[in-house]
């Protein structure tokens, strides 16, 4: 009887041993889910404000003046100036070109008009000779593309504004309308950057911001 309770106790005790194997031997897995996200529908593109651009530019420059008549030329810048004096009365668009001609010097031409084709300026001084109005020495060089740029304006009231300033320091200048609403004040008539230089460091040395281009 002892040996059947005995029986008995040890069998008890090695119950929970054996289940206690069987499961140190099972593999168990864990199952990462990923959360369920509800479909949401993509909220309509906000159409983005165009981006501002700069003004228009302008159209480009399509006339260009390369001819001037050259009515006289002096060394006294002085001189210069009388002459043109007495001639203004009776002659519009005239003005002095400071140029260096090389070995020949600092010279001050008193110029008149401005010309698209040789043509043009030829008809013109033919036209004024036979009036008396120029001397006979006047004549139409070579081309003369260039005139030193001080400003461009709104109106012809700026510009002959700016230019009564010039006046006032003994140069004289002169405004091309180049459409309704833009009017350049121009200085001389230039075959070249060199032949201008000398007025051009006149101007910057009277704090003015000079440049050269095509007239």
């Amino acid at each position: 009887m002892k040996r059947c309770v005995l029986i008995c106790a040890l069998f008890l005790m090695a119950a929970p041993l054996w289940a206690g194997y069987d499961l140190s031997n099972t593999v168990t897995r864990e199952i990462h889910r990923a959360p369920v996200i509800e479909d949401v529908q993509d909220e309509p593109l906000k159409e983005s404000a165009p981006e501002k651009t700069a003004a228009a530019v302008s159209p480009a420059k399509t006339v260009y003046y390369p001819y001037t008549i050259h009515l006289s030329s002096w060394q006294d810048p002085k001189e210069a100036s009388r002459q043109i004096e007495k001639m203004q009365a009776g002659l519009d668009m005239l003005f002095i070109t400071k140029i260096d001609l090389g070995a020949s010097g600092i010279w001050y031409r008193i110029d008149h008009g401005i010309f698209p084709t040789i043509k043009d300026a030829v008809a013109r001084l033919r036209e004024l000779k036979a009036k008396n109005v120029i001397d006979k020495g006047a004549f139409v060089g070579g081309q003369v593309a260039y005139a030193i740029e001080l400003g461009t304006y709104e109106s012809m009231q700026e510009a002959t504004d700016d230019a009564q300033e010039l006046r006032d320091l003994g140069m004289v200048p002169y405004v091309i309308r180049e459409r309704d609403t833009v009017f350049r004040l121009l200085l001389g008539a230039y075959p070249d950057e060199k032949s201008a230089a000398p007025a051009m460091e006149d101007l910057k040395a009277l704090g003015f911001d000079p440049t050269l281009k095509k007239r």
